[in-house]
């Protein structure tokens, strides 16, 4: 959920809309949700205080993959959301809330 906010908030962004109405949006309809509301503003900022570090975010994407791998379950959605993860932890901000993710999402369009 949050690679899909990210790439919302960039997509915003580079469309010309205001990523602070496009949470103003969000928040009017049915795809209101407290993560959006509460981790949106801060992203909007670049500032990703930790609540939980993206490195364990990836870490347990990582785990949930290699369960789906024991069971033969497909896990395409969280595969490339692991993937999004990593790159974001490659950039730098391991230590930062998860929302940093979309700094993966970001980078990818410089």
């Amino acid at each position: 959920m949050m690679n899909a906010f990210s790439e919302g908030l960039v997509l915003a962004d580079k469309s010309g809309l205001s990523s602070d109405a496009l949470l103003d949006i969000l928040d009017l309809g049915a795809m209101t949700n407290p993560m959006f509301k509460g981790k949106g503003p801060s992203m909007n900022k670049s500032s990703y205080p930790p609540a939980f570090p993206l490195k364990h975010q990836q870490k347990d994407m990582r785990l949930a993959l290699a369960l789906g791998d024991e069971n033969a379950v497909s896990m395409p959605v969280a595969a490339a959301a692991n993937e999004a993860f990593k790159k974001a932890r490659s950039l730098g901000p391991g230590d930062l809330d998860f929302s940093a993710v979309i700094e993966a999402v970001k980078f990818s369009r410089e």
